[in-house]
């Protein structure tokens, strides 16, 4: 069976991409594991610590999208000075805006942790976790920004194989800090935060020391000096792709209390369908960074004709995937659903809501890969104006009207999801056709 060569770069760069988000995703998973030993009230603690976690997450994504745009088109072009400059620069930025988020982490840790309700037991309970975790931020920022280094070059495996390092190191750690082992009688839930802080400071570490030994991104001391004109042009790029991931976590937020109050069985079966089709998104991720990658060095290498057939194959790629992984979900929905829950209804809804994602993928693939592909033709504000549009007008919209006033439940959510990822599909199709996709950075 004949596969066309950009397919096969497409899929050889997108699949070790996949793999280490799923890795990324068991550290929080191995964390849950061990935390759900020590209590509810340890539960509690950490998932008020991840809303913020997550939103900086988020934010420090966007940052590293920018040093992904910006270092493949210099690695495109052969541009190894601006090329190296462009990695300095990513990580000045990441540490910086890790500083700033750890100090207002440590110092305001109690109002923050009343903005989210957190009441004075649960408070204590998490008061030094939350300062442990997003005290120590900058490193989760520099983790971040130095894996999107090797993936805007094309490699993708290395971040791969040293998440399967971090991944072991931190099962360990986790074990040994949070319940001990000999005479050490562990620190319970303040070991997990720091194992997992250690964990990632390994993966920046070992990710920086292999990144020495390529010549086309290793560091050296000339390469550390700061150009403002460089700092200004990525974070004027970096703003709007920062405040497209807070408005849809905003959004979220939103419309997740309206799901609360729906019903602690509509409430369950919202969490368990998220879980779930996080296995799909997962895969669009991957096959986004690749098309992001490949556009971008087309980009610097002025091999324009290229553009179209990388996004057609991520696309095709991610669509099919996706779509195939969520039916194969909703199919097996009666038995997977029963791993979480006995409850008849529960199951039964989420069979529904497993079906109705199943037709949205081929949209939300759009979605995932358009974001990647108009970002790295230059242009950060027209999917922070799409995303603002989806999340609001339609998807929490939506909600409040037909699931929440008008009584239709979680179906009407996720077809309102399935609505919001239609409409940006399409918008993003006009952008395409209608406007110049490159742009000069």
């Amino acid at each position: 069976m004949y596969i066309p060569s950009k397919a096969k770069k497409v899929f050889n760069i997108a699949i070790p991409a996949i793999g280490e988000s799923y890795l990324q995703s068991l550290l929080g998973v191995v964390d849950s594991f061990f935390i759900a030993r020590l209590g509810l009230l340890a539960i509690n603690a950490v998932g008020v610590t991840n809303i913020y976690s997550m939103t900086y997450i988020g934010v420090f994504s966007a940052i590293s999208a920018t040093l992904s745009v910006f270092l493949s088109r210099a690695f495109g072009a052969k541009d190894e000075e601006r090329s190296k400059s462009v990695i300095f620069h990513g990580l000045f930025i990441s540490i910086l805006i890790g500083l700033v988020f750890s100090l207002i982490s440590v110092v305001f840790a109690n109002p923050l942790l009343t903005m989210v309700g957190a009441n004075r037991q649960l408070k204590n309970t998490a008061i030094i976790y939350f300062k442990v975790v997003l005290g120590l931020t900058p490193f989760i920022a520099l983790f971040t920004a130095q894996s999107a280094s090797f993936r805007a070059v094309g490699d993708t495996r290395t971040p791969f194989r040293v998440g399967i390092e971090m991944n072991a190191i931190h099962i360990v750690l986790d074990y040994v800090l949070i319940f001990g082992l000999g005479p050490f009688k562990g620190v319970g839930i303040t070991g997990a935060a720091v194992a997992m802080i250690l964990a990632r400071i390994y993966g920046f570490l070992r990710l920086f020391i292999i990144s020495q030994r390529m010549p086309s991104i290793a560091l050296k001391s000339r390469d550390f000096k700061v150009i403002w004109n460089i700092v200004g042009s990525m974070i004027k790029f970096a703003i709007p792709a920062v405040l497209e991931r807070i408005s849809m976590r905003i959004g979220q937020v939103v419309y997740f209390g309206l799901i609360v109050r729906m019903g602690t069985e509509t409430y369950a079966t919202h969490n368990i369908a998220g879980t779930l089709t996080t296995f799909a998104f997962t895969v669009g991720g991957g096959f986004a960074v690749a098309a992001s990658t490949l556009i971008g060095q087309a980009i610097g290498e002025k091999n324009y004709s290229d553009m179209k057939e990388y996004r057609k194959w991520s696309y095709i790629q991610s669509a099919i995937s996706m779509t195939v992984i969520t039916a194969i979900l909703a199919i097996s929905s009666p038995w997977i659903g029963a791993i979480f829950t006995h409850n008849k209804t529960v199951i039964h809804l989420l069979g529904i809501i497993l079906l109705i994602d199943t037709f949205s993928q081929p949209f939300l693939a759009s979605v995932t890969i358009d974001t990647s592909v108009v970002q790295a033709g230059g242009n950060s504000k027209f999917p922070m104006a799409v995303t603002m549009i989806g999340i609001w007008v339609v998807r929490t919209l939506g909600v409040y009207i037909f699931a929440w006033k008008l009584g239709f439940g979680l179906p009407a959510v996720w077809i309102s999801i399935a609505v919001d990822n239609a409409l940006r599909a399409v918008l993003f199709a006009w952008y395409r056709k209608s406007k110049n996709v490159i742009r000069d950075l």
